[in-house]
């Protein structure tokens, strides 16, 4: 049996955007090759539910600090070696030797690396069978925050962010195969790398994802990371443009659920707005009554979270930006909405067309089960790693 070492940024978790993709992986590659998993430990997700499916696993605990001045103090100490200089990019909070020691002792015992993007400056001077599990094309991202800035100190910190992530995805030409989740950032990509780029959509837990309870009341619920640019923009489009038209024709309420709420998201809690922080489990806030919203003006990559609302059988209200990547047919399995009257006026005939939402629901669940799985995700990963062992 040929084998795999998977190196991920933090535990692996179904919970996390940024690690899903992996969990999944390891989960459905661990029939057919020997998997070992080398990652950080940020101590707030557990391994429990992976260790089956592993061979070997080892962790290097790594704080999480939500002040950014403290990530910069624990990056600045961590970095400062000849290793780090010679190897990375400038500023990286997941650099450290220990880590960089752990990957080059274990790597000849494997046929084949799979690295996330932020660890892939650890191999990306290794010659060694290796992909990289890029996700999105985060670059361009950045130098979009830049151009859409409006203070001088964050238009200085969103351009350093893509002068610094710029250089650092040059660095997937070293690796034998780059994937992302979508076409939108496999054509970004390819505008500067030569390497091998192929889409592989993100996928869900259709089982897991399936709807059991039916709301009282109609409520609108958005959900994501609620300390991320993206969230925070869509959330402020949300409250400032669009909900206050749909408050003029319907009381509903808002729930905002997600982890890591900034303070912003924090002030507008009210009667009609809930603000949740981190629930033990979405579902709970997903019944068969809620409209799911993404108003989404920026960010990149396949949002997990409209994937998760259509397995779950929600009408879906989304931005252009929001849908991106999701092979969805508007009107049928989802409404699109690029202005705040559009968008208002498409909540305001689901709030009013009990049909219409259940309709739009049932279509984006069969929509998922037949495009978004990740047993179909995995398929499609274990070709490019045949291709690379093979050849």
């Amino acid at each position: 049996m040929k084998k795999i070492l998977v190196i991920c940024h933090d535990i692996p978790s179904m919970t996390v955007g940024a690690t899903l993709p992996i969990y999944h992986l390891i989960k459905n590659l661990s029939n057919n090759y020997e998997l070992s998993l080398i990652c950080f430990d940020s101590n707030k997700y557990s391994i429990q539910e992976l260790e089956p499916y592993l061979k070997n696993i080892h962790s290097i605990k790594i704080p999480q600090y939500l002040s950014i001045k403290d990530q910069l103090l624990y990056t600045l100490k961590n970095m400062i070696t000849l290793d780090n200089i010679h190897t990375r990019s400038f500023l990286n909070y997941y650099y450290h030797k220990d880590m960089s020691n752990l990957i080059k002792t274990n790597v000849e015992d494997y046929d084949i690396l799979i690295t996330d993007m932020p660890m892939a400056f650890y191999t990306r001077n290794i010659e060694h069978n290796k992909i990289i599990y890029a996700f999105d094309a985060v670059g361009d991202y950045n130098y979009k925050m830049y151009e859409k800035a409006a203070t001088l100190p964050s238009k200085i910190y969103w351009y350093l962010n893509y002068f610094k992530i710029n250089r650092y995805e040059k660095a997937y030409d070293k690796f034998d195969s780059c994937i992302v989740v979508n076409d939108k950032d496999k054509k970004l990509l390819q505008r500067k790398l030569n390497v091998e780029i192929t889409v592989v959509a993100n996928g869900v837990d259709t089982n897991y994802f399936k709807n059991q309870n039916k709301d009282e009341t109609k409520k609108l619920v958005f959900l994501g990371d609620m300390s991320t640019p993206p969230n925070n923009d869509a959330v402020k489009y949300f409250v400032e443009e669009i909900y206050p038209l749909i408050l003029k024709r319907h009381d509903i309420k808002l729930y905002i659920v997600g982890r890591n709420p900034s303070n912003y998201i924090k002030s507008l809690s009210n009667d009609n707005i809930i603000v949740t922080g981190e629930v033990e489990d979405v579902r709970d806030y997903l019944g068969l009554n809620s409209i799911f919203v993404t108003p989404m003006i920026s960010g990149t990559g396949i949002k997990n979270k409209i994937l998760e609302a259509m397995s779950m059988e929600l009408a879906v209200v989304s931005t252009s930006t929001g849908i991106s990547g999701i092979d969805a047919v508007k009107n049928k399995e989802y409404l699109l909405a690029d202005n705040p009257m559009t968008f208002a006026e498409n909540v305001c005939e689901l709030i009013e067309d009990d049909n219409l939402q259940s309709t739009i629901g049932e279509n984006s669940r069969k929509m998922v089960i037949d495009k978004y799985s990740w047993i179909k995700a995995s398929k499609k990963i274990d070709e490019i790693i045949k291709t690379i062992i093979n050849d």
